[in-house]
């Protein structure tokens, strides 16, 4: 519903209490161009799969991986939606945020009791191993504990309810705490492990993390064959596409604050873009702390005031932009030899090997924004 001054939601929003407006806000989403891009190319790989089944998505934290993911699974289930009416049964996508391992050691039991939770599943507690060893689900010579709570009956479980309730995709968020463990050969187990449950199930997994899913470089060639790489970049203040798609994103969201007049704040969109880092995630927070702050004093806008009031500080900032440029730095000497200038995106992959454009390599690929640094 579009009410008369044109702003996206009813005009009884501005009637509701506080704690109302800001879950309104928070639940708005912004679809911006470096998201669009990731979305489309991850929905054709969960609706036709093909040899890779595991994705990895990377970006500085705030970057908007988390939105990402919401709308990815919000979107295939629109698109598998006669499929579940037809089939009441099947859930089409499930997901968790992953634990960090204690120690150094990850605990499988654990991982398989919070995915059967988000599927529904019932008496988990009474999962048995009676000693039929169906398949070894310990051939990827997993370090850690496993062994509780019925490790094997509980993966086993696991993996017929992906099949079973015909899961096309399984979504990690915090993926990074996947390979928290000890030893660079241990992480080369994890991405074994995974790619084993991934083919097993025909489930394409998806990761969503941090730069540190690039220690997930080490793996073997046939994990890295099957598994792609997408980096969610942020937006750069130096970049004249950047600023005029943050600037979209400004003008988007002004809209949706529920307060009486619905500011103009496009003007200062240097600010916001360098505070944020070019980070949406970074900005929505920020702007739902500073309408917060406009509501307890009952203004009838958000102000620039309430936006200085409740920015980052100095000192996280800093942390921030330490973290993407050790990050890109990373990941620049992975795949460009040092220069990250080099990084294409897939729709505009280089032809000089004698590919054709858009064509996947041999190899994990970078899906992701030509970067400048």
């Amino acid at each position: 519903m579009v009410i008369a001054n044109n702003r996206p939601f009813p005009l009884e929003i501005l009637h509701e209490s506080t704690d109302n407006k800001l879950k309104y806000f928070k639940d708005v989403i912004v679809p911006h161009r470096n998201i669009r891009l990731i979305l489309e190319q991850l929905l054709k790989n969960a609706i036709e799969p093909d040899d890779a089944l595991v994705y990895l998505v990377f970006g500085v934290t705030g970057v908007g991986k988390s939105r990402l993911k919401a709308e990815f699974e919000k979107r295939l289930l629109k698109h598998f939606q006669d499929e579940i009416i037809s089939n009441p049964g099947s859930l089409i996508v499930g997901g968790i945020e992953v634990d960090s391992a204690e120690g150094g050691k990850f605990n499988y039991s654990d991982y398989y009791i919070q995915v059967l939770e988000s599927l529904k599943e019932v008496l988990i507690d009474y999962k048995e191993n009676y000693g039929i060893d169906l398949e070894n689900d310990n051939e990827d010579n997993l370090k850690g504990d496993h062994e509780g709570k019925n490790a094997k009956a509980l993966r086993r479980t696991m993996q017929k309810v992906f099949l079973h309730r015909q899961l096309k995709a399984y979504t990690l968020d915090e993926a990074q705490h996947l390979f928290d463990v000890a030893g660079g050969r241990q992480i080369n187990v994890q991405m074994n492990w995974l790619k084993s449950i991934a083919n097993k199930t025909q489930t394409v997994h998806i990761l969503f993390g941090t730069y540190e899913l690039l220690k997930c470089q080490q793996v073997n060639g046939q994990v890295g064959r099957r598994s792609e790489d997408y980096y969610l970049p942020p937006y750069y203040l130096n970049k004249v596409e950047d600023q005029q798609e943050f600037i979209k994103v400004i003008k988007t969201l002004q809209q949706y604050l529920p307060v009486e007049n619905a500011p103009q704040l496009e003007e200062n969109w240097e600010y916001f873009m360098e505070y944020s880092i070019g980070c949406v995630g970074i900005l929505k927070s920020w702007w739902y702390r500073a309408l917060k702050n406009a509501l307890d004093d009952q203004a009838k806008t958000v102000r620039m005031k309430d936006f200085k009031a409740r920015e980052l500080s100095a000192g996280r900032r800093k942390k921030i932009k330490e973290e993407l440029e050790a990050g890109e730095r990373l990941l620049a000497s992975l795949y460009n030899d040092g220069n990250l200038k080099k990084i294409e995106s897939t729709a505009s992959s280089s032809p000089k090997k004698g590919r054709r454009v858009g064509e996947r390599k041999v190899g994990r690929d970078l899906v992701g924004i030509n970067q400048e640094g």
